[in-house]
């Protein structure tokens, strides 16, 4: 296999905001001698407490989301996370040796090359199906809450509580006694929690908890979600607050074309105005799951003329 690709400590998320911070703030520098100053210039110390307080201005998410591309293309950053550079005939050659036990040697070369990829047949087809009945008898119970109420989580202060129309719940593979996950989601979260999540362990540096929410998505008002990111991107092997990874498993039975709720990936332009990849559409099939680079790929979930059922996991 190829060496371990190097992190860029220049490029951190940190250091790539005070760069966006700075532009918006570009003040000359204080002079080192105060014969520099004009003649009037009168210094007080006892005065420094009179000073206003800067009032600072925050910056939408989206605005910010876009300076940080400027900089860096957001896939070439997520890479770095990997351990190896899979796009390379050498480590291509070697992924006999990756030791996956769920997804194939393509599914992370497509993760790689363009931040996303998708995969059918993981999960039997009873587990889901008995999985999906479990998710709607939540919902008849209560346990869903209305996204757009979170609007005011000082947790999450880029939220837009306009921005969807889905009913959430969290749930949690270690609460088995609790019987909110039933058995066929208990089963669907031992999956992620375990197969998957270390094979992309064995790929990607991982490096925090993960979070696993279940969606519906109700017909009448045409509930969607609109463009946004989950994450920003990171290269740091150390940070916990970014998610890196993103797996959605969809549980929709009998799904068609008119039925709507596709998920919409975004393609990618660069700062010069040329496009890196054409938008794409996936079809939220039982079964299919979709595997994406968090803090790489814009997405949004097309407006829903049946009920839609998903559940995401969000790896760090």
């Amino acid at each position: 296999m190829s060496t371990d690709k190097k992190m860029n400590p220049e490029g951190a998320l940190e250091s790539r905001i005070l760069k966006v911070a700075g532009k918006e703030n570009d003040l000359p520098d204080f002079p080192d001698n105060k014969s520099d100053l004009p003649s009037d210039y009168e210094y007080d110390p006892d005065q420094l407490d009179d000073v206003e307080e800067e009032v600072v201005e925050e910056i939408p998410e989206n605005e910010l989301l876009k300076y940080l591309d400027e900089q860096e293309n957001p896939l070439y950053i997520a890479q770095r996370l990997f351990y190896h550079e899979i796009n390379t005939t050498e480590s291509q050659a070697d992924s006999a040796h990756w030791n996956l036990t769920c997804l194939s040697a393509r599914t992370i070369e497509d993760l790689y090359a363009h931040g996303w990829a998708t995969v059918d047949g993981l999960i039997d087809l009873p587990t889901l199906k008995g999985a999906r009945i479990e998710a709607e008898k939540l919902y008849e119970n209560g346990e869903y809450t209305r996204a757009s109420d979170l609007a005011n989580d000082p947790d999450d202060p880029f939220r837009d509580g306009t921005a969807r129309d889905d009913w959430i719940t969290w749930l949690d593979p270690q609460q088995r006694a609790s019987g909110k996950n039933g058995v066929h989601l208990q089963a669907v979260l031992d999956f992620i929690s375990g197969p998957l999540h270390d094979d992309l362990a064995k790929m990607i540096r991982l490096n925090g908890r993960t979070e696993y929410q279940l969606a519906v998505y109700n017909p009448g008002m045409g509930a969607r979600y609109e463009r946004h990111r989950d994450a920003f991107p990171t290269d740091d092997p150390e940070d916990t607050h970014q998610r890196r990874i993103t797996a959605i498993l969809y549980l929709n039975p009998g799904w068609t074309p008119g039925h709507g709720g596709e998920l919409k990936i975004y393609g990618r332009t660069s700062p010069n105005g040329v496009t890196d990849a054409a938008d794409r559409t996936v079809d939220p099939l039982l079964g299919k799951l979709v595997i994406f680079l968090s803090g790489v790929v814009d997405h949004a979930v097309l407006p829903a003329n049946t009920q839609r059922v998903a559940l995401t996991a969000w790896m760090r």
